[in-house]
């Protein structure tokens, strides 16, 4: 329950309907007028009601009384929203049962001109109501002030003065429109407010909407699962930034005894990165029906990124072949991070890097091909950016060293899950309370001997 003595906050308000929202905002004010208004009358509630006993004025004494006992409750049920529901019937209440309370010595001879008469009205104006709802208690306030005024001139106790009537009608009549006015604008400047922030908060939730359908579609463009090769095993995953990342991996069966993985990585992260990728992936599936060399793949894709890529934007990328009959990996790169192969002979860590610019700059890529043995239990190891621009909370990159050291104290014979597993682990733990500024890819492949 919001305090009566808190505003509610415009992220309430915007999930009710534009009329129970207005109502609220309203009620909740007048609560907390009401509230501090008894809060700052405490002390003169608390004098009055001693001079009144002293004076042994009984009757005028239930006025400070009642004031008191309505600071009482205020006090134990400012935590609940019982005055913000039910403001308006509670407030046409209290001031009825104390203007009659004023009136506690309604036939006892009393000067024509009682200030109760005119405090009343005035104490509507700090309050903002709408005019059906000010017109009832402001109407009962005016009809007690001249009605005890033409009884009390009636029974002979004053003289009938039309000056005191026309006095508390122009009073009253004047608060009328001073609340009235008053209670329009700020209901209009409201009202202002609370549909920008509608209209904002729905439009977050249309882009978040979108964001969470193009992050559905962005995943389901990664591999589901790994695929099942007698001669190579393979882990990967990817772990965008944001909604929608810009790193993509996939698997390509060429044949029996050749695989192919890909590796890339769209500059930045994001709705327009991953709108990139998804191009990028058709062409390298359209380009895996009529199977070509490596660095053949990434010249198509890069005239087709600098024919198609309107604004400044580059895609990085690395292409690895793997040939388990001729023992060999044949791979070609454009402006992204070396290959990393774990020798299962020694444990040694090789770098395989080769250098180009990225596929689809203003200049033109040309991207290189290599070639390497390869041998049972070897480990490759393909990576986007990510993990070696890694910062932790004191501002330390992860660095492409600690990665190299790290896989030297790894086992080759491990499977490529769990070697996976333990990069990704060490990554996390250098982290730790930095923040993940760039997407993170990482693909394991395992050189292993099939089954008999």
């Amino acid at each position: 329950m919001a305090s009566i003595t808190q505003e509610p906050s415009i992220g309430r308000l915007i999930l009710l309907p534009e009329d129970e929202a207005t109502r609220t905002f309203f009620d909740s004010g007048n609560c907390r007028t009401l509230f501090r208004l008894l809060l700052v009358a405490l002390p003169a509630a608390l004098a009055i009601a001693v001079a009144m006993a002293a004076q042994e004025r009984y009757a005028e004494l239930s006025v400070p009384a009642l004031n008191l006992l309505v600071i009482r409750v205020l006090f134990a049920w400012r935590e609940r929203d019982v005055f913000s529901r039910h403001f308006r019937p509670l407030l046409l209440a209290y001031l009825v049962i104390q203007t009659l309370l004023w009136k506690a010595a309604f036939f006892a001879p009393a000067a024509t001109w009682h200030p109760a008469d005119f405090a009343a009205p005035v104490f509507f104006v700090f309050f903002r109501l709408a005019p059906g709802a000010l017109a009832i208690p402001l109407g009962a306030a005016w009809a007690l002030s001249v009605g005890r005024h033409l009884i009390t001139a009636a029974l002979g106790f004053t003289e009938l003065e039309y000056g005191y009537v026309i006095a508390q009608t122009a009073v009253t009549a004047v608060v009328f429109s001073i609340v009235r006015d008053a209670t329009r604008k700020k209901r209009r400047d409201f009202l202002v407010n609370w549909r920008r922030e509608l209209h904002r908060h729905r439009e977050q939730r249309r882009m978040q909407e979108e964001l969470d359908d193009a992050r559905k579609i962005q995943l389901s463009m990664l591999p589901r699962s790994e695929p099942r090769i007698p001669w190579l095993e393979t882990a990967g995953i990817s772990i965008p930034a944001s909604e929608v990342g810009g790193d993509y991996y996939d698997y390509f069966t060429i044949s029996a005894t050749r695989q192919a993985i890909v590796v890339g990585d769209v500059a930045g992260h994001g709705v327009a990165s991953g709108l990139l990728l998804s191009g990028v992936r058709s062409c390298l599936h359209l380009l895996h029906e009529a199977p070509v060399a490596p660095v053949e793949v990434l010249g198509k894709i890069d005239r087709m990124l600098r024919r198609t890529i309107v604004q400044r934007g580059f895609v990085t990328l690395l292409y690895a072949l793997f040939d388990y009959e001729r023992r060999s990996l044949t791979f070609a790169a454009a402006g992204h991070p070396p290959l990393l192969r774990l020798r299962g002979l020694d444990g040694s860590v090789e770098e395989l890097e080769l250098h180009a610019l990225p596929l689809g700059t203003r200049l033109g890529s040309q991207p290189q091909e290599r070639t390497v043995t390869i041998a049972d239990d070897d480990v490759f190891v393909l990576f986007t950016d990510g993990i070696a621009e890694t910062v932790n909370a004191h501002g330390e990159v992860y660095g492409a060293d600690r990665l190299q050291k790290l896989l030297r104290r790894i086992s080759p014979r491990r499977s490529a899950r769990e070697i996976r597993d333990t990069v990704l682990g060490d990554v996390w733990t250098f982290k730790a309370d930095g923040l993940q500024l760039d997407d993170i890819t990482i693909v394991v492949a395992r050189v292993r001997a099939p089954a008999a």
